[in-house]
């Protein structure tokens, strides 16, 4: 039996909350708290004109690693209440990364479970920035199973 080789572009990581599906796509889609849950994102801003999530409403993510900050610009693709969030960041690139979030009932109609998922094409780009980090795929996954504890973690303290 052969072992699956893990794809370079991609990553997730999924936790159970003890919420419904719509106070965690609640807390999701708030730019306010999202940052809150992210080991590199610091805080959010809209761009003008936008000014609440919706399809193509676009904002602006404050990130850190280490010593190393940016700032990325985001496009909401992806809006399902209760189900589904999705952005890409930057809008319009032809590697830009895909950010999603699934959201899935508990099986035993208590909480539900979280799904954040990355699509990284940049990463196979080893003439573009950050295609160039060793080790960067496996860094954002991991950072996907800090925020996914800190969403549970959020819940719990409620």
């Amino acid at each position: 039996m052969s072992e699956a080789v893990q794809d370079p572009t991609r990553g997730e990581a999924s936790v159970h909350v003890e919420a419904s599906p719509d106070d965690v796509y609640a807390f999701l889609t708030d730019l306010e708290r999202l940052p809150g849950l992210s080991p590199e994102n610091q805080r959010c801003e809209w761009l003008a004109p936008s000014s609440s999530m919706e399809i193509g409403a676009r904002f602006r993510g404050h990130n850190k690693a280490g010593d190393y900050e940016w700032h990325a610009d985001c496009e909401v693709t992806v809006l399902e209440p209760g189900r589904s969030f999705a952005y890409e960041v930057p809008p319009n690139f032809e590697y830009a990364t895909t950010w999603r979030y699934d959201i899935e009932p508990g099986s035993d109609g208590a909480g539900c479970s979280v799904t954040e998922t990355f699509h990284a094409p940049l990463l196979e780009q080893p003439d573009i920035y950050p295609g160039r980090i060793d080790g960067r795929r496996d860094n954002l996954e991991r950072a996907c199973g800090i925020t996914m504890a800190n969403l549970a973690a959020a819940f719990a303290a409620d």
